[in-house]
């Protein structure tokens, strides 16, 4: 049997785990890529998007791969976009059934059913669930009894339960790089890949705090692959691909310094290319930092998102605490590891006193790179009930944000519109976190002193693109940037190459 995935914008490590694991049991899988040119949230203009479009030949080309099954994964960020093009399919023949899954199907699979689209809908973990219904397909009867599956069977939905996680990841093959190399082999220079499934925390603004209610008594929330599980895969990985670096997407990584300790010797001795990571302030010490430097760790990531205490526990449910913050920064600077720090704007109940704190808190720790974000309310997720409890979002704006129809600029003044503040009123707030590395402490310290001459700044798009590309290059992240244009102009020119094959 035949199935094809349908994923939009980025590279997906789920679909290539999945694609892997269902190879293995003598299917056939195959990948349409939609590149959402100049329509993601982090670079928009809308003319740009609808010239290079091409929902309509992605539909066309999903067809002629004679799929069995289509699956699409599906943020909350592209369900809208997702629905658009497999409205397109099912014009073109609508006998295939069409399954979405990923984080937004599972949070809110009661409303993705209700589509006329929608034939299935994947809650949760997908290989054994979509397994069992390619069988079930190949049979010629399909099952509606299939756990973690949600059916329509004429106007009844069937619910069905969900199964135990998967608990040993060592057992699942390889993810499928070749499905999204084979598209674009740009892909192969950053290899990514992820040793775990599952936080430990749940943060009110994380998929992970809906995460751990709908799967609370089916397993380990977090699954641990074993040191020769992925030393493995990333020996095959630069024997077959030659990737420049490693990024593990893991939600937290090194939180096990036992098999943090294993991985760094058996890494450095196969792998030793350089690699990032996120992980959390808690389980960074002297011991850790200096492991990870010596490892080629080139960057530390840590999602910090406020610097007042009193939001991370109240709003965020975040409890580390601003000293242990502190001492992991300290850590990284004494190993010479660079570390970034990331900061969502508009949380509930912050403003121009929390940030002015947040700067004064950020020049004492001195990252290497301050990212910052507009905040995205997600379906079901705890900060939203926060918000509506404090009359910062009307009631009405929930049902929007669980239909994915609303949207957060993720970079000041290239990304999308902010339904929650359009007029990005801190975005001085945001060009100073930006500058704290790179400017002098004494310097911030000034600026902050006399902040009212920068409370109505209001930096210039140009300028925050300069600065920030200015900023990660001398980082040596200078290639991710490099990296997106070159992206782009690729399939700028795949989509002109697709629409004029089917015109």
């Amino acid at each position: 049997m035949k199935v094809v995935f349908v994923v939009t914008g980025v590279e997906n490590i789920a679909v290539e785990f999945l694609s892997g694991f269902l190879k293995s049991k003598g299917h056939k899988a195959d990948l349409v890529f939609d590149p959402g040119l100049f329509s993601s949230e982090a670079v928009v203009f809308e003319k740009l998007a609808d010239f290079f479009d091409t929902k309509n030949e992605l539909a066309k080309q999903v067809i002629e791969k004679q799929p069995d099954l289509i699956c699409f994964s599906v943020l909350t960020l592209n369900y809208q976009r997702s629905l658009t093009l497999a409205r397109l399919i099912k014009k073109i023949n609508r006998n295939i059934p069409i399954v979405f899954g990923g984080i937004h199907p599972t949070c809110v699979p009661e409303l993705v059913i209700k589509e006329k689209v929608v034939d299935i809908v994947c809650v949760g973990e997908g290989e054994n669930a979509l397994l069992e219904l390619l069988h079930s397909i190949k049979n010629k009867q399909v099952k509606t009894n299939i756990r973690n599956l949600w059916f329509k069977k004429g106007k009844r939905i069937i619910k069905n339960s969900l199964r135990p996680l998967i608990p040993d990841l060592d057992k699942l093959p390889f993810p499928d790089k070749e499905l999204f190399y084979n598209i674009y082999p740009g892909f192969g220079n950053d290899y990514y890949t992820i040793s775990s499934r599952g936080c430990p925390f749940v943060c009110t603004y994380c998929a992970n705090n809906i995460l751990h209610k709908i799967q609370k008594g089916l397993g380990k929330p977090i699954r641990q692959r074993s040191v020769a599980n992925i030393i493995n895969e990333l020996s095959l990985a630069k024997e077959k691909f030659s990737p420049k670096k490693i990024t593990f997407v893991d939600d937290i990584f090194a939180c096990d310094s036992v098999w943090l300790k294993n991985f760094v010797r058996l890494y450095l001795k196969k792998i030793n290319l350089p690699y990032t990571m996120l992980t959390h302030p808690s389980f960074i010490t002297n011991k850790t930092a200096k492991l990870l430097k010596s490892s080629g760790c080139y960057l530390l990531a840590f999602g910090i998102q406020s610097a007042s205490e009193k939001t991370r526990f109240n709003i965020l449910k975040r409890f580390e605490t601003n000293n242990q913050i502190k001492l992991a920064a300290k850590a990284c600077h004494k190993a010479k590891l660079n570390f970034s720090i990331d900061h969502i704007f508009n949380i509930p109940g912050e403003g121009i006193k929390e940030y002015d704190e947040a700067l004064s808190f950020y020049n004492q720790l001195r990252p290497s790179i301050i990212n910052s974000f507009w905040l995205q309310y997600f379906p079901k997720t705890e900060i939203v009930k926060i918000a509506v409890k404090k009359g910062i979002i009307k009631k009405a704006m929930v049902k929007k944000i669980n239909e994915g129809k609303t949207s957060s600029s993720l970079v000041v003044g290239v990304g999308g519109k902010d339904d929650f503040s359009p007029q990005l009123n801190f975005t001085n707030f945001q060009f100073l976190f930006m500058l704290t590395p790179i400017l002098p402490k004494w310097l911030i310290s000034e600026i902050i002193k006399r902040k009212k001459f920068f409370l109505k700044f209001r930096p210039p798009m140009p300028l925050n693109i300069s600065i920030k590309f200015f900023i990660n290059l001398s980082r040596n992240r200078g290639n991710v940037y490099l990296g997106m244009i070159k992206h782009m102009i690729f399939f700028m020119r795949q989509s002109l190459k697709l629409k004029l094959n089917h015109s």
